[in-house]
């Protein structure tokens, strides 16, 4: 008689397999593996956690942990489902629905067939509203100054860390690179970190890899140009940051803050204040082109139809600029949807 693993064993086999950390999807896909592979360590760890909440709800309910999971049925999932639908919020309802179906797909190419029909799941419509706060706002540039000055005092190349979030909106990988996890152990891999061949003067913009190995150019503004120029020239071979811990850093910042009379935002906060002012720029630079009537301009520095940037041009809607400036912030933070914008740029309240 085969002895029957728990079902926490089996969907940590199942993870195990589907790790796929720094690979391409273009490439997965081709390769036909994308549906049961996960490239992000982020969304690997949020997809298991959910993962594991489903196990513990069914073993529960089960009355034992030792189960196959190909025995679990659509309904036992829809059930799940619906109870989260209850208590928790429609963005969150997402995420376990998504590690579900990611779970099922496994699954399917290593344990057996299922066929859970999570797709027929009634999903809660996401609102932007749900996503606007996000541990704090940005820094304001008093704030966002006075943090890169101070620490600069205390190390000069964690203060340039800092200053080079404020300038391009990377991540933090970036600049510390990525916590991948082998067996029971976790170490950092540093080949997505930002190098100076990366850094192109010239054209003034910087190409980050993050999430999974996704690639974009960032263009940074010029009173940054300085930074850029010095962190070139004194980089040594390797990551730029290297030596620059992470922990510290945040530390160093949280102190900073409080003897400075404000909230310490973590590196996330600068991140938040190049979103801000970026966003500030796109809606400048749009009017600016719909004031000229330079529809032409507007479609190709905007990535929108002609068709659209004409109606632009003739009626300007202020939520149609605001749209438009924040799907090329999109591109620029490394999101897939628009609405994480107002995470970053919160929508401005009405006047009563």
């Amino acid at each position: 008689m085969t002895k029957v693993k728990t079902i926490y064993r089996q969907i940590d086999q199942l993870f195990s397999m589907s790790r796929s950390f720094g690979q391409k999807k273009k490439e997965l896909k081709k390769a036909g593996q994308l549906d049961a592979a996960i490239t992000g360590a982020a969304t690997y760890d949020l997809y298991r956690a959910a993962c594991m909440r489903f196990a513990k709800d069914l073993a529960e309910r089960r009355g034992t942990t030792k189960f196959q999971i190909c025995s679990v049925t659509s309904e036992e999932v829809r059930n799940f489902l619906e109870r989260i639908k209850q208590i928790r919020r429609p963005e969150t309802v997402h995420q376990y629905s998504s590690a579900l179906e990611k779970l099922e797909k496994m699954t399917n190419k290593w344990f057996g067939r299922v066929s859970w029909k999570i797709d027929e799941f009634e999903r809660p419509r996401r609102s932007r509203e749900d996503v606007t706060v996000q541990r704090g706002p940005a820094y304001t540039p008093e704030e966002a100054d006075r943090l890169i000055q101070e620490l600069r005092k205390i190390n000069p190349r964690a203060g340039d860390a800092l200053e080079f979030i404020r300038a391009t909106g990377c991540r933090a990988e970036s600049i510390f690179g990525t916590v991948l996890k082998k067996g029971n152990k976790t170490y950092r891999d540093f080949s997505k970190a930002i190098t100076a061949e990366r850094i192109n003067l010239q054209k003034r913009t910087v190409t980050l890899i993050e999430k999974g190995g996704k690639v974009r150019e960032v263009r940074y503004d010029g009173q940054f140009h300085n930074l850029m120029q010095r962190l070139v020239q004194e980089a040594s071979y390797g990551g730029i940051f290297a030596g620059v811990n992470q922990q510290t850093i945040y530390s160093q910042i949280k102190t900073i803050a409080e003897k400075s009379g404000f909230s310490g935002r973590g590196l996330h906060g600068m991140r938040k204040t190049f979103a801000v002012q970026r966003h500030k720029e796109y809606i400048s630079r749009i009017n600016e082109l719909v004031k000229a009537k330079d529809w032409q301009g507007l479609a190709e520095e905007f990535s929108i139809s002609e068709q659209k940037a004409r109606r632009m041009c003739k009626n300007p809607l202020r939520k149609v600029v605001d749209v438009v400036s924040r799907l090329r912030l999109t591109r620029d933070l490394g999101h897939n949807r628009v609405e994480v914008t107002y995470r970053y740029v919160p929508r401005k309240e009405k006047k009563k």
